[in-house]
């Protein structure tokens, strides 16, 4: 995810480490964390970071704020035409902008707070249309971007959206430092403000009012963000990133909080989340819904804005609209079967279903249908061991990827809820290359290249472990199918489930020589809707997976991140893709359809017949797949 060589340098003392931790934690991205579990946990002594190797959070309840009930109080299963419910298999990570990352989180987070610009409903991921921002321009050289904001938007109490909210959440992002806030590290250099000039925007108004030596350094021409006036900044980059707008509708950190909010509330401190912020973030917004009550592992109560800025503009878009819904009640229910009862009971209106489960819960409930939201943002796949014998042999690697066949998988495993790709770019994507298609299924051609690597039949070749994490029952079920196709060829493979702690450890011990690292092991991955979000699943270099170190591939990758022109730029993604392929690194099992961010690692989410949407949205995949359910999008039409 770097873009360009001077980024390497810059950030790799910063960066680095946090985008493993990225890798982590990220709930709507990577399969080990995706396990229908939830991640928040409530404390009353311990405020540690959420930034850990560990996928449960400690994050702390707040027992002075009114959004935080007793961990006792039981989910609601109200089902009101005021109401939506719907069941998710587990809880956000956080409710504040600058440190919320799992799917569940940003759901939460960007339905409180909106973007500055979002995706045009049928320009794909290349068009835009504006929210927070009325204008923005890029310049030739692709450094700097000048936004111009709306001058009537308001936080739900009163407090003003500008540019000096715009220039204190990138600067406190980057003191969070958090997994979410590393993209801003990519493009934007910290120097020239302090921490103590962040936390002096500490007013009502959200505005340096008389502090002139602080609106001296929001006017800095030479620093990351400069603040023309109050409705309009600039970005300067340290270095052009092509995909630099793509990045903003993808949720945080470019959703802004309230900075007076955050103040009041104890501040920006380096390298630590707000405690106050991580259970109460999102209590107060500018978007169509804000928090009422938040109770870690069962639920979270969204109301309708009460004092919505766009409630009656007549100058908005799609992703303005006021709710149509009073409230949505999120439970968090780790119980499929649970899940399944509710929504074929009419309990909710809506809730995640496994992807085993899907055609028996479509069956029962004859008032049921998934949506078709379309291809979406996160790609699947096994990644291969290159630098570990046997598997660092190329041969072996090839001959193992013929012997999969992964229509069976599509078709059993994911339901046919999954698009052939070829990665790591995805279909839909800017550069995707269709004339590249994937190694085909050829038990033949895999025993042929056993023995041209020594092992006919498999003999003398030690068994392949493949391992995954425990909760994540549609890899098992994978599991199942990989052992029975390996040994056709006479490959055994050793399926291993592990709690998800120590499938972490294994996978994210640099690198694969490791002994502890799994010959094959499960990964997913979703994030903003361009290779730069995707490209660091091929390159070791790049701080994230380790299993492929290729410096040609990794300057292929560089470099296509700053490459403003983009027919190069196709041409360069076309290459690095055609180089993973002949590296026999990685075998693309597919990507998702028709399932949102909060439903990654478990199946898509059912609705009951009655539930529609703006169809602009509904059938947009944009939103859906990167951010969680947009509510304000959502209506009944029973």
């Amino acid at each position: 995810m770097q873009v360009g060589k001077t980024a390497i340098s810059r950030t790799v003392s910063i960066v680095v480490i946090v985008v493993v931790i990225l890798v982590i934690l990220i709930g709507a991205a990577y399969i080990a964390t995706r396990a229908p579990v939830s991640t928040l946990t409530s404390s009353s002594s311990s405020t540690s970071s959420i930034v850990s190797s560990s996928p449960t959070s400690s994050l702390t309840t707040s027992t002075t704020s009114s959004s935080v009930v007793s961990s006792t109080s039981s989910s609601s299963t109200s089902t009101s035409a005021s109401e939506f419910v719907v069941d998710e298999p587990g809880g956000p990570d956080s409710l504040d902008v600058g440190v919320a990352i799992s799917g569940e989180g940003e759901e939460i987070c960007s339905n409180a707070f909106l973007p500055l610009l979002f995706f045009n409903q049928t320009g794909g991921y290349s068009a835009f249309v504006p929210v927070l921002a009325k204008s923005w321009t890029e310049s030739p050289n692709g450094t700097t971007y000048t936004f111009v904001f709306r001058n009537d938007v308001y936080y739900s109490n009163g407090d003003p959206f500008n540019a000096y909210v715009a220039w204190y959440n990138i600067y406190r992002n980057m003191y969070l430092n958090q997994a979410i806030d590393s993209p801003l590290y990519l493009v934007f250099n910290i120097s020239g403000v302090t921490l103590g000039d962040v936390n002096s925007l500490d007013n009502p108004q959200n505005s340096p009012g008389s502090n002139t030596t602080l609106l001296s350094i929001m006017q800095n021409p030479n620093n990351a963000v400069t603040v023309l006036n109050s409705t309009a900044v600039e970005f300067h980059l340290t270095n052009p990133f092509v995909s630099f707008l793509q990045v903003m509708p993808a949720g945080n950190p470019w959703n802004f909080a309230d900075p007076y909010v955050i103040e009041q509330h104890g501040g920006v401190v380096a390298n630590t989340p707000n405690p106050w912020m991580s259970v109460n973030g999102s209590d107060n917004g500018d978007g169509p819904y804000i928090v009422q009550t938040y109770v870690p592992n069962q639920y979270t109560l969204l109301v309708a804005n009460p004092n919505y800025w766009a409630q009656n503009i007549t100058n908005g878009n799609f992703m303005t609209q006021p709710a149509h819904y009073k409230e949505v009640l999120i439970n968090y229910k780790t119980d499929e079967l649970t899940r399944e009862l509710d929504v074929e009971s009419g309990k909710t209106q809506a809730s995640v279903i496994a992807l085993s489960d899907i055609t028996d819960v479509l069956k029962t409930g004859t008032n049921l249908y998934i949506p078709n939201f379309g291809t979406g943002g996160t790609i699947e796949w096994l990644q291969l061991d290159t630098e570990k014998a046997p598997l660092n042999n190329t041969l072996v690697r090839r001959a193992i990827i013929a012997a999969v066949n992964l229509t069976e998988i599509r078709e059993t495993v994911y339901q046919g809820y999954n698009t052939p790709v070829v990665g790591p770019d995805l279909v839909g994507f800017f550069g995707y290359n269709t004339s590249i298609t994937p190694p085909a299924y050829n038990l033949t051609e895999a025993k042929a290249l056993l023995a041209q690597a020594g092992y006919p039949g498999g003999a003398g070749l030690p068994p392949i472990s493949f391992d995954y994490p425990t909760g994540t029952a549609y890899v098992a079920e994978m599991a199942q199918i990989l052992l029975a196709n390996l040994a056709q060829v006479g490959i055994t493979l050793q399926p291993q489930s592990m709690a998800v702690s120590t499938f972490i450890s294994a996978v994210e011990t640099c690198c694969g020589n490791n002994t502890s690292f799994p010959d094959i092991a499960a990964d997913a991955w979703s994030y903003w809707p361009d290779f730069s979000g995707y490209e660091f699943l091929v390159d070791q270099q790049l701080g994230a997976f380790f299993y492929l170190n290729n410096d040609t591939i990794n300057n292929l990758i560089i470099e296509s991140n700053s490459q403003l022109n983009s027919t190069l730029r196709a041409q360069e993604i076309s290459q690095i893709t055609r180089d993973v392929q002949q590296n026999a690194a990685v075998i693309w099992l597919g990507q998702d359809d028709d399932l949102p961010t909060t439903g990654n690692g478990v199946g898509p989410t059912v609705f009951n017949k009655c539930i529609t949407g703006d169809p602009s949205m509904w059938q947009n995949p944009s939103y859906w797949v990167f951010v969680g359910l947009d509510f304000n999008q959502i209506y009944s039409t029973c």
